[in-house]
């Protein structure tokens, strides 16, 4: 596998983020000091003999985790390079490929980067997953050797089952053609949430082989590092017969109505190797009155998110204003959509609480 990493793209850019080097999908973000970071998985378009790479096959190379930061309330943004490769050629959970996660500001001011780590297991078991986390101290790098394994699908497989989840066979964890008929298997896209001096971790799962559920669980930190303290059961959609995957969670607290909303990308694939074009991709909001659920569709009991433009997947909440009941919002654009916004992120807009099933976008 190789893994091409460009340096930083010279000029700002406006808006969007339309990357002439890289493929760009699956984003997550913070704010600190009025200071945007936004972080997405990358994969270079051109492989090294300069050929056009088909993102369709994308998973068969590396990727790394991309930085882009704003200063001026995501007008323009600058490439800041990679934040973080896979550890390729170790014996590390992460050793072939690192797939998506967040990064959250602690009290103390460090920042807690929380990722999923793909194991190089051979032509066959690519997609075994697991979380880790790892510090930063600014948001820009990881604090060296700061990697900690934090959830392993094999080591903690029986663990994890006997709470409910669903994860294949050990033997066959990863599977490029799934898990008995159906999609991959789902143990990632790590979001950590810091509330009231706590800290909970939520992320991608499964319940059986075609039915997602959203993890949760929470963390404490010891002199070791960061540890799950208590892992919580499974938590099931209520229009879980609509989507077969649930990805990329992103969890957020209402301090004025004192209540929490869940935002997840969806998709209906049936089994690997699905045509792209007859896979539905959805962006879904709920609600609840605490964070480990039960959730509820925001409005009418229905969780679909409809945008002013379509294909959009995996996106990040960059600021909340919960007096106006305004999420200001970036996404991905993916590979379905025309070849010059296709796996790149939009610019910011804003979506309304109060009407989240009529597009309220505003291109900023």
């Amino acid at each position: 596998m190789n893994q091409i990493i460009p340096p930083p793209h010279p000029t700002p850019f406006i808006g969007a983020i339309v990357h002439p080097e890289l493929y760009l999908w699956d984003s997550w973000s913070y704010r600190e000091n009025n200071v945007l970071h936004l972080y997405c998985l990358a994969i270079s378009r051109y492989n090294n003999d300069n050929e056009l790479l088909d993102p369709a096959y994308r998973n068969n190379s590396p990727f790394h985790v991309r930085h882009f930061m704003s200063d001026d309330n995501a007008a323009t943004w600058i490439d800041k390079g990679s934040f973080q490769q896979p550890r390729l050629g170790s014996d590390s959970f992460d050793s072939r490929t690192v797939w998506s996660g967040s990064v959250t500001l602690l009290n103390d001011g460090r920042k807690l980067v929380a990722y999923t780590g793909i194991r190089e297991l051979g032509e066959n078991l690519v997609f075994q997953q697991s979380m880790g986390v790892a510090l930063s101290p600014d948001g820009n790098k990881l604090v060296p050797n700061s990697e900690q394994l934090i959830s392993c699908s094999y080591a903690d497989w029986q663990d994890i089952t006997d709470l409910g989840y669903y994860l294949g066979e050990r033997e066959f964890l990863g599977n490029k053609d799934g898990e008995k008929g159906g999609p991959i298997m789902a143990w990632r896209d790590p979001f950590v949430l810091a509330h009231q001096d706590e800290l909970y971790m939520f992320w991608c799962a499964k319940v059986n082989s075609h039915t997602s559920a959203l993890g949760c669980a929470k963390l404490s930190e010891t002199h070791k590092g960061f540890a799950i303290e208590k892992m919580y059961p499974p938590v099931i959609m209520p229009d879980s017969e609509l989507f077969t995957q649930l990805e990329l969670p992103k969890v957020i607290y209402d301090d004025v109505k004192d209540k929490w909303y869940l935002i997840i990308s969806t998709c209906n694939r049936l089994y690997e190797g699905q045509a792209d074009s007859e896979v539905d991709k959805q962006v879904r909001l709920y609600e609840s009155k605490a964070m480990t659920g039960p959730w509820l569709p925001l409005r009418n009991g229905e969780s679909k998110l409809i945008f002013d433009e379509q294909d959009m997947f995996g996106l990040t909440v960059i600021d909340a204003n919960f007096e106006r009941g305004e999420l200001r919002i970036m996404a991905p654009y993916t590979g379905v959509i025309n070849s010059e916004k296709g796996l790149s992120i939009s610019a910011a807009f804003s979506i309304y609480l109060d009407s989240v099933n009529v597009s309220q976008k505003k291109l900023v």
